[in-house]
């Protein structure tokens, strides 16, 4: 197995002592220098620094190292991957009544996309024989364990049922396997970058991303999840191939190959036609067998359409019936061909089985078309009214505009990329402007010094909100580095953020300089180092492919909201304990609600009011994108959604640029 990058932990644990030594030091000097009346005021505020940082010290302790032994781990992980894919094969319906009669054939030599089959077979010497690995979906557990390499690519063309294959083999694996076999995680390589991460670090990373518990602590590799790959524990259930950029798709296959020596097994999905460029541009997957799907053909449509509609009449006929009498008369009947040739695609068969099986449509009405095109371009058009039939709410309206206005990741905190940018600048300066003034007015700056302030502080405000990478974040610590971050951003280079931190700083102790002297400027520098200390250890970026996006967007709100609280607090005490109550209350306000504008909360919550105002999307967008994916329209990707067919959002973008046009 390839090596496993040993994360480095305790960085933030060695922050504290110098938060602390900074907070005493400055609270001696002005103990010092003044009476016991400031003496008082400055130990509050002291108190209150102190409690931040052992607040600090306690979330610090979530990654202290775990003591479950790893055969429990891999037992819990192989729980939590059965109860996922489980309920996803529900939302899909595989089960209901029956799976597509899914069926693949080893493809032809010539092809030149498989390994020797000595390799596959381990078993050296020239005349190695062809296993024969063709089956149906109920045999694929078998199949696969006839592969004696434990190596499977699975091809298909974009619709074939490939992701149902996977789900089918992974819930197969689990239940017929023993405790001691590896894990099967289904993951998609979509996040993988392999010329800059190796296979073994970035398998870690999703398993910890996706299965929390296995972020733990271990001693001997970082995390559980590290260490239940550094053992061979798992086994890659991968998807997503062919959506890498081109390029990378050949690097992906040399650094398997690099990273996955024998006895390691995985399985791959991959469109046909990409992963025969990608092996040519790379490398065949060493030991890895290959299988290609097979199209429907019209003895499968017969054997499943069936089931899937209510008998009519005594006779256990069903409106299917008169259609598949006509798929398989004869070859002479153009419009069947053209039927049964767009039916032979298990996509396709899905949709038509929503649009005439779950209704009381008539499937005679196939034969009216006259291209595959138009007849395809139907069933698309039909997937989302038979979904929310029934449904009151625009949900078509709502999905072709988040097809029209997000990328292929419909990602929440992204949906500021949809409001006119102007719009978002000027939010963020009537925040910052009001909130920035009406501080400078209590502090005892007097009317222009407000409507001063007002103005740079609108425009410092607009600044940040403007060009401040949103990500997500969490406050899961110890699992990055902090060394620089005090005055670069995460980029490497001083962000908005980061100035704007510099700019409300220096505001804040000048303003401390003039109304309480040099003292309270310096207890003000204190105040202003502990919040930005808490900002570096709270502004973990979160991975988005970690927790779905109900999850992700709750652990951003309670950071964005903790951030607004604890930075209140100590900047509003500061100013409170050395100005007065009424500067400290509005010091603490505006470090608030500006903390909250620049999270990637905040923004989405302006942009979801805004968009809901225009009426382009729902106001509980988050509850609808949900009910979309358990509709079965939407498939969840980490923390994003995703139109669960692409064709389905390209047949959506074709609408929207109709109604354009």
């Amino acid at each position: 197995m390839g090596t496993v990058r040993r994360l480095a932990r305790g960085n933030h644990r060695n922050l504290i002592p110098f938060i602390v030594t900074a907070v005493v030091a400055i609270a001696v000097t002005l103990i010092w220098q003044s009476g016991l009346d400031t003496a008082d005021r400055l130990a509050s505020v002291g108190s209150f620094v102190l409690g931040a940082a052992t607040l600090l010290a306690a979330l610090r302790s979530r990654g202290s190292f775990t003591a479950v032994p790893l055969g429990e781990q891999a037992a819990a992980l192989r729980e939590a991957v059965r109860e996922q894919w489980r309920a996803e094969e529900r939302i899909r319906r595989v089960q209901d009544p029956a799976p597509i009669p899914v069926r693949w054939a080893v493809p032809e030599p010539a092809a030149g996309v498989q390994d020797h089959w000595a390799n596959v077979r381990r078993a050296g010497g020239p005349g190695i024989a062809a296993l024969d690995l063709a089956g149906r979906l109920d045999e694929i557990t078998t199949v696969f364990r006839r592969v004696p390499s434990r190596r499977l690519v699975v091809l298909g063309e974009a619709g074939s049922g490939k992701s149902v294959l996977l789900i089918r083999l992974l819930l197969d694996l689990i239940e017929t396997g023993q405790a001691e076999e590896p894990v099967p995680v289904l993951l998609s390589l979509t996040t993988w970058s392999p010329d800059r991460q190796s296979f073994p670090d970035w398998l870690a990373e999703r398993l910890a991303a996706g299965y929390p518990a296995l972020s733990a602590g271990h001693r001997g590799f970082g995390t559980a999840a590290a260490a239940l790959v550094a053992g061979d524990r798992i086994l890659p259930v991968l998807d997503g191939l062919d959506e890498l950029p081109t390029a990378a798709q050949a690097t992906a296959l040399l650094a398997l190959n690099a990273a996955l020596p024998q006895p390691a097994g995985f399985v791959l999905a991959a469109r046909t036609e990409p992963y025969r460029a990608a092996v040519s541009a790379g490398d065949v997957l060493t030991g890895a067998a290959v299988v290609r799907l097979q199209p429907l053909t019209a003895t499968d449509l017969a054997a499943y359409l069936p089931l899937t509609a209510r008998p009519a009449g005594a006779a256990p006929a069903t409106r299917w019936d008169p259609v598949l009498r006509r798929l398989t008369a004869g070859p002479g009947d153009e419009p069947a061909r053209l039927v049964a040739g767009v039916l032979s695609s298990p996509l396709m068969t899905s949709l038509a089985r929503a649009a005439y099986s779950d209704t009381g449509a008539d499937p005679a009405e196939l034969f009216d078309f006259r291209s595959p095109g138009d007849l395809e371009e139907h069933l698309l058009d039909q997937a989302v009214p038979v979904a929310y039939s029934g449904d009151p709410r625009p949900a078509g309206e709502w999905l072709t505009w988040l097809a029209g206005h997000l990328p292929a990741d419909i990602a929440w905190w992204r949906l500021t990329t949809a409001l006119p940018r102007p719009l978002l600048g000027a939010t963020g300066a009537l925040i910052g402007a009001v909130t920035l003034a009406a501080t400078a007015w209590f502090v005892g700056g007097g009317p222009l010094a407000a409507a001063g302030t007002g103005v740079l502080g609108g425009a410092a405000t607009a600044l940040v909100v403007l060009h401040q990478p949103m990500v997500p974040t969490g406050a899961r610590l110890g699992i990055r580095r902090t060394r620089g971050l005090w005055i670069r951003g995460r980029t490497g280079a001083p962000t908005a953020g980061v100035l704007g931190w510099l700019a409300g700083g220096t505001a804040l102790a000048v303003a401390l300089w003039f109304t309480a002297g040099p003292l309270a400027a310096l207890a003000g520098c204190g105040a202003i180092a502990a919040a930005r200390a808490l900002d570096v250890w709270l502004d973990v970026p979160a991975d988005v492919g970690a927790a779905g996006p109900d999850e992700l967007l709750r652990s951003d709100r309670r950071t964005a909201l903790s951030r607004a609280v604890l930075r209140g607090g100590i900047l509003g005490a500061t100013a409170a304990a050395l100005i007065s109550v009424p500067a400290g209350l509005a010091v603490a306000t505006a470090a608030a609600v500006t903390s909250v504008l620049f999270t990637a909360w905040g923004r989405f919550t302006i942009a979801r009011c805004w968009l809901a105002l225009r009426g382009h999307l729902p106001w509980r967008l988050m509850p609808f994108l949900s009910d979309a994916h358990r509709r079965g329209l939407l498939r969840q990707s980490g923390g994003t959604y995703q139109f669960r067919h692409a064709r389905l959002r390209e047949r959506l973008l074709s609408h929207q640029h109709a109604e354009s046009s």
